[in-house]
């Protein structure tokens, strides 16, 4: 099968323009191109979803492009969003699009011209304004685009001139890109039919004999409903000093047994029966959740590294065996991501100090825990009512993993 139908198997595909010409386009080599917003310094652990599609596209010899929306970002994409978005600044838009162009650059080889990453704004920077309505304002029906489920959504509770112009931009964008480098084929999220469509209709409008397509990825979302890649604490970033590499381990360790196989479809670039197989194989015990320790040794490896993602592995079982052996200050640091964390200078009785970090909800019932020797600190049992915590005690960076029962755990910090 072609990387197209790979992508469908895998369950990736939600809509697409004329299948046909776009089967023909993709069982040739072509070039093909997706936008990312420089909204923030990191892309999210979504955004990744797309740029492992790019890399697919890429091991099967099309050439891609990454588009980081530099002007765009500075308008506000309207699409599934209830509200208008606020302005970023220029110049933080411009350095959040230098951040994430260096991120781009470890995932997207631009080598042998087998991909490029570019920034609208290096065109529509030299648009003016009587230049924009006449050769791209011209070409749009407000009928058509009031008629856009991206609008349309948007229209009872207020849509800027700005935000309702958004589409016209990423159409030019697609007509550019088409135009100087030969792009036949836009993807983007589900969210994004209504500009994928615009830009299309206004490539061909400009240009009837262009042969190019479109098609969409579908919106992941876990067993619950709830989108892929947010976490309690918000959206999970592909920086590692936004988001620690253990944080997005551990969002995968703990994903539902039903989620496993979908995220190893769309992750893991092994075959289908491959995966199928090594799933069936793992999935024998879910108690041991061997199926999502591959899941997450296989994302964090194509996030950071081979390396790293053993470092990760070491550091969940320090946890699950009380081990803190081995384990480096920053891993140290990593490990308390979403743990509590009490930080003192002084001296604490451990009473104190597990009503202080919530694992007791008073000196009684900590009383009560010692005593049942149900608490663990940095691994060793502990059942002296007056045992002290202090820095002394404390592991490599001034940490002190305290544990009671079988799983809760808090960390004080020296």
């Amino acid at each position: 099968m072609n990387v197209f139908e790979d992508l469908e198997s895998r369950g990736l595909i939600d809509s697409t323009s004329n299948k046909e010409n776009l089967d023909k386009l993709m069982k040739s080599k072509c070039t093909i191109y997706c936008g990312f917003d420089p909204s923030a310094k990191s892309l999210q652990l979504g955004n990744f979803i797309m740029i492992s599609i790019l890399q697919r596209l890429q091991k099967a010899g099309h050439k891609v492009i990454a588009l980081l929306g530099g002007a765009t970002g500075m308008i506000g994409d309207p699409s599934g969003k209830n509200s208008e978005r606020g302005f970023l600044q220029e110049d933080i838009i411009n350095e959040n699009a230098k951040a994430v162009k260096k991120q781009l650059s470890k995932y997207i080889d631009t080598s042998d011209n087998k991909g490029m990453i570019l920034n609208n704004y290096d065109w529509w920077s030299k648009i003016n304004t009587i230049s924009f309505l006449r050769e791209y304002g011209k070409n749009f029906q407000i009928g058509s685009m009031l008629a856009k489920d991206i609008v349309k959504n948007r229209l009872e509770v207020g849509i800027s001139y700005a935000e309702f112009s958004y589409s016209i931009l990423q159409s030019g964008d697609f007509y550019h890109l088409h135009d100087k480098y030969d792009c036949k084929i836009q993807i983007g999220g589900g969210d994004q039919w209504g500009n994928l469509t615009a830009a299309l209709d206004y490539v061909k409008k400009k240009k009837p004999d262009a042969s190019a397509e479109i098609f969409t990825v579908k919106l992941i979302t876990d067993s619950n409903g709830k989108k892929f890649g947010k976490s309690e604490k918000g959206a999970l970033f592909i920086d590692p000093n936004m988001t620690s590499p253990y944080t997005i381990y551990q969002y995968f360790m703990n994903v539902a047994d039903n989620d496993v196989k979908k995220y190893l479809y769309i992750f893991d670039n092994r075959s289908i029966k491959e995966i199928d197989k090594i799933y069936a194989k793992l999935s024998e015990k879910p108690e041991l959740r061997l199926a999502q320790k591959e899941l997450a040794k296989v994302v964090v490896s194509s996030l950071h590294g081979e390396k790293v993602a053993s470092r990760c592995e070491i550091m969940s079982q320090a946890l699950f065996k009380d081990s803190f052996t081995n384990l480096t200050k920053e891993d140290l640091s990593q490990l308390t991501d979403g743990l509590i964390v009490y930080e003192t200078k002084e001296d604490l009785n451990i009473l104190d100090a597990l009503v202080n970090l919530k694992l007791a909800s008073s000196r009684r019932e900590a009383r009560e825990f010692v005593s049942n020797n149900a608490i663990k600190i940095n691994g060793n049992p502990v059942n002296d009512l007056e045992y002290i915590l202090n820095s002394k005690i404390s592991l490599d960076g001034g940490y002190i993993f305290i544990k009671r029962g079988k799983k809760q755990y808090a960390v004080l910090k020296y």
